[in-house]
């Protein structure tokens, strides 16, 4: 039905045009919904550098770059003025310092003047664990002596540092896609206990006369404990190198290949990275750009420690790491490791130089993109001058994205074995950040039949707007013409009752009977009318009546307006409706299945 009416017109043609938009314009060439995403995994292997003056460390004449202990606020060697609040980052002035003459001694002890009260800050930090209490659950910490310290607050208790460099940091054998980062270490020395049972060693039998000669109340006993920290973690460099593969598309690549960017997000889980967080460019990192990434790419000096390596991998210091996490982000934090941290990351009132924590290293391969619908050159070349605004898909690029995952703690514990094992040994352990690196990227490659599925969609929203055009149309409570284009839209049949009422009663010899087919010539009252008129060679036999005449012509009318709504009044689709038309083609109708079933 074709309906005149240039407002439903306009509503029609809005409704279909905003579904071109929807999958043309926003679907296909702004969102891409027509590229489909597969998974970019792959395999990364960490390394840790301590401070040196750009050479190898491995040289005889490559020399450290640690901050001196003295000069570090957590060690107990410290000499200069109380951390502020925040603490202050100590990452700009480097002294040569080799490892201390007694590895197993502080280099130096702290100056009178860092223990005198005026040196103090206004509320002293103490001890928030002793050894006893270290390994309590979480649930019994909430009361820390300083949970009532701002957020960011310096609250790492001070400990004797000790020089460490890269070698005995690494830790053997490499797992992938993980590295462990140590910032506090203790060597505790211990001996078997002489009264512990223990037949596999001579001289170790316990009180053989008396009758608990069999128990063991412990088994080694602690001789000697030492807790270090390890100087100048913050200004370590980690060393990236990785690879990736996605097999749903063919693509494969190292970091190498690629342009790089460090993530600064103020959410673990970001949306969108380009869109939700700032975006730093790796210094030195090969790789094409596309221009609206190049576009929003910060100013890498906030990250000075970020670059390559002459091999081409990524390198960038702890401390710069941390920096660039959402907890960092969200509390303002310039130095992550000694920091008071929120109730979220669940350590208890401990800062993570002390107790360790898990660092979730996210390297996101990817080459999705706005506005980059990446159409094939056998369909482009089809487009015409459309063809220069299609463009192809994005170069791939990947972005490291930190971020801390609650922990109470974390350490790893190594036994070593003296000469004088199993009388004697000594435990080492380590507490630190154990770093996990995750793959989270997505590439996509064009498909004809995800194109052909979005297309199809299209068709299924232009059958819905036609619905939904109508619906409006025949069911608008405030239009006054909605009754009309119902009965165009869904024209209303008759009542099959009378009908189905004759041929339930039809008799092959009455007067409404075809001689020659023993059929019912006419169903309705105005064609049985006319047959009353006409002879068996259609001559008139007999003229209408008046009254006949104003029951055809009411019944007309009403079957007409049926038709073509000129007036839905006069149309009857309720059979029950009040009115002298409806009831003079109700009597007409009356009157005619009477006649044929008697």
């Amino acid at each position: 039905v074709y309906i005149r009416n240039w407002r439903l017109g306009i509503l029609n043609y809005v409704v279909k045009f905003a579904i071109f938009v929807f999958i043309l314009v926003q679907t296909i060439w702004y969102d891409c919904k027509h590229l489909p995403q597969f998974p970019a995994n792959g395999f990364a292997r960490l390394s840790i550098m301590h401070p040196v003056d750009n050479c190898d460390p491995y040289d005889s004449g490559c020399h450290s770059q640690f901050q001196t202990v003295d000069t570090l606020p957590y060690c107990t060697q410290y000499s200069g003025p109380p951390p502020t609040t925040p603490a202050p980052v100590t990452t700009a002035t480097t002294t040569a310092a080799g490892p201390s003459s007694d590895p197993e001694e502080p280099k130096s002890k702290p100056s009178k003047s860092a223990k005198t009260p005026e040196a103090e800050p206004k509320k002293k930090v103490k001890p928030m664990f002793d050894e006893k209490k270290k390994l309590r659950r979480l649930a019994e910490t909430k009361g820390d002596k300083n949970d009532d310290l701002p957020l960011g607050t310096f609250a790492t208790e001070a400990h004797a540092c000790k020089y460490f460099d890269n070698t005995r940091l690494t830790w053997q054998p490499k797992i992938a896609n993980s590295f462990f980062i140590p910032t506090r270490y203790q060597r505790i020395t211990q001996t078997l206990d002489a009264d512990c049972y223990d037949p596999a060693v001579d001289g170790i039998k316990g009180d053989e006369g008396s009758s608990d000669r069999f128990k063991c109340s412990h088994a080694y006993t602690t001789t000697d404990r030492k807790d270090y920290y390890v100087a100048d973690i913050e200004n370590f460099k980690l060393t990236f190198h990785h690879q990736f593969e996605s097999t749903s598309t063919g693509l494969h690549g190292n970091q190498k290949q690629y342009a790089g960017f460090l993530g600064k997000c103020e959410s673990n889980h970001p949306k969108d990275i380009q869109a939700e967080c700032q975006i730093f460019a790796v210094p030195g990192s090969e790789g094409e750009v596309a221009e609206e990434d190049s576009a929003i790419v910060g100013n890498s000096s906030e990250f000075p420690t970020l670059g390559q390596t002459d091999e081409g991998a990524d390198t960038i210091s702890v401390h710069d790491l941390l920096q660039a996490t959402p907890l960092a982000i969200k509390y303002n934090l310039s130095n992550v490791l000694d920091a008071i941290l929120p109730d979220e990351m669940e350590i208890g009132g401990r800062t993570l130089r002390d107790a360790g924590g898990t660092l979730i290293l996210s390297i996101d391969y990817g080459n999705t993109g706005k506005m980059r619908p990446g159409l094939p050159d056998s369909i482009m070349q089809y487009l015409g001058p459309l063809a220069s605004v299609l463009k192809p898909i994005k170069p791939i690029t990947y972005v490291y994205r930190p971020y801390f995952l609650p922990a109470y703690q974390f350490r790893n514990v190594v036994n070593s074995r003296p000469p004088t094992y199993p009388k004697e040994r000594v435990v080492e352990e380590w507490h630190g950040i154990q770093v996990n690196v995750l793959f989270h990227g997505k590439l996509v490659a064009f498909d004809f039949n995800e194109l052909l599925a979005v297309l199809t969609t299209s068709l299924t929203l232009l059958a819905a707007s036609v619905l939904m055009v109508d619906m409006f149309a025949c069911y608008n409570p405030f239009s006054s013409v909605a009754p009309k284009y119902k009965t165009l839209k869904f024209q209303p049949s008759e009542d099959f009752t009378n009908f189905l009422l004759l041929h339930s009663h039809f008799d092959p010899k009455g007067p409404s009977a075809n001689p020659r087919t023993n059929e019912l010539r006419s169903t309705t009252p105005s064609s049985d009318l006319l047959l009353t008129k006409l002879d068996d060679k259609g001559k008139v036999i007999d003229d209408i009546a008046q009254e006949e005449l104003v029951k055809l012509l009411n019944f007309y009318e009403m079957r007409l307006n049926r038709l073509d709504a000129m007036d839905v009044n006069c149309s009857f689709q309720d059979a029950c409706e009040r009115d002298p038309r409806n009831c003079n083609a109700n009597q007409f109708i009356h009157e005619f299945v009477q006649k044929n079933i008697k």
